[in-house]
């Protein structure tokens, strides 16, 4: 006679293998225990920590203690479940990494894997993960991965592309094509993952909306500007000291010769350091503070922005553009001298200041001043006719002169 199945075996197996398969899938198995903030290094994930878990009263009978501390955790500090850490970890590695056996060419001869590895263990280390030995053995034994590589590792990452691609525009453009850079062209150089050159421009736009750099300068503000001109020259009218008109405008950090602009600072002695540089020995300033009539929304890079970490889930798909747009900042506002003709470092900056001023499109740029770290500059793309003196504006006007702001100083500057 056979025999009735064990309903009850059958139903055991499968169950188990339902949670092997979503363990598997999720990255990681559960693990019992409770960590509390405190013992999480790592920034975003113990704000994590803070944000979801729960803190006691230390006389409460009831609390929750941490595992790795032994505290029962006090405001702001929080308890949560070791999984939920765990959870957050792998989800960051996963963001930027992946087990090689899935990514990358193995060859036993060569030494195995032919990409660079990472042991998981010290991926927790390398990111701050915590400094409790046991909290960092534990997270990384519920972790399926023990070896991880880059994602995709035989791809530029986004931040790798936009860094080699606004360094191949740079020389191309200063060296080799200038005008027509935009039409697409072959480039046998470019791997997986890269930018073309004609492209460029477009990514750094989307890299500057993305990382939150436009802010508005409201109606009030207040700049300084100095025109540096022949000794013994007076001048004291808006057009005259403003924004100079295009048959008169040079070349500068970010617009080229005949297109006018208004190049200030944020202090009358930041505006004068900053055409002392490049003044004759025999030339003398004038120098005034301009209002702003509307609110113009500028780029703001006087600082670089913050990399988001990469267990932040919010935020991490930031992390490429920001690390990129940290570097970018650092070269666009380092000096350059457009009045020696051999130094073309100005050239990339003016192209892509244009890109920003149509294509986002905005009123202009501010940064440090290299002279003052305490001064902001700015670039206004403004026309001279938006110059006003008092009680001579229009509805075009946008910079108002200050006529007791004006004042003549005699060089040398």
């Amino acid at each position: 006679m056979r025999k009735p199945p064990v309903v009850g075996f059958h139903v055991s197996v499968g169950l188990t293998k339902r949670y092997m398969e979503e363990a598997y899938a999720r990255g990681y198995a559960d693990h019992s225990g409770m960590v509390c903030s405190k013992c999480i290094t790592e920034p975003a994930l113990a704000a994590a920590v803070r944000e979801e878990g729960e803190s006691w009263d230390v006389e409460d009978e009831e609390a929750d203690v941490c595992e790795y501390c032994q505290e029962v955790p006090q405001a702001p500090e929080a308890l949560v479940e070791l999984d939920r850490v765990i959870e957050l970890v792998v989800g960051g590695l996963r963001a930027e990494y992946d087990d090689p056996a899935e990514e990358a060419g193995w060859d036993g001869r060569e030494g195995g894997y032919q990409v660079p590895t990472y042991d998981t263990h010290d991926l927790l280390w390398e990111f701050k993960i915590a400094e409790n030995d046991k909290l960092i053995d534990d997270v990384a034994g519920a972790i399926h991965n023990t070896l991880w590589c880059q994602l995709h590792p035989y791809e530029s990452t986004e931040g790798q592309a936009l860094q080699w691609g606004w360094s191949a525009f740079c020389r191309y453009v200063k060296t080799r094509r200038r005008y027509t850079f935009l039409a697409p062209e072959a480039d046998p150089t470019l791997g997986g993952g890269d930018i073309p050159r004609h492209a460029v421009p477009a990514a750094v736009v989307r890299s500057v909306q993305h990382s939150g750099l436009v802010m508005v300068s409201p109606a009030g503000t207040t700049w300084w500007r100095a025109r540096v001109h022949r000794a013994g020259e007076t001048y004291g009218r808006a057009k005259e000291i403003g924004t100079p008109a295009s048959e008169h405008a040079r070349d500068n950090r970010m617009t080229p010769k005949g297109i006018g602009a208004f190049y200030g600072a944020s202090t009358l002695e930041g505006a004068r350091a900053e055409v002392a540089g490049y003044a004759a020995a025999d030339r003398d300033a004038t120098v005034g503070q301009f209002i702003q009539l509307t609110d113009l929304a500028l780029i703001d890079l006087r600082d670089r922005p913050p990399v988001p970490s990469l267990f932040d889930e919010r935020d991490r798909h930031l992390r490429g553009v920001r690390t990129f747009m940290r570097d970018f900042i650092t070269d666009v506002t380092k000096v350059a001298d457009p009045s020696d003709i051999q130094d073309l470092d100005y050239i990339p900056t003016q192209v892509i200041a244009e890109h920003l001023r149509y294509d986002i499109p905005v009123d202009g740029i501010l940064w440090r001043s290299t002279k003052d770290r305490d001064v902001t500059v700015c670039v206004l793309f403004l026309a001279n006719n938006t110059m006003a003196d008092r009680d001579a504006t229009s509805e075009q006007s946008q910079l108002e002169l200050d006529p007791t702001s004006v004042t003549h100083i005699p060089g040398p500057l």
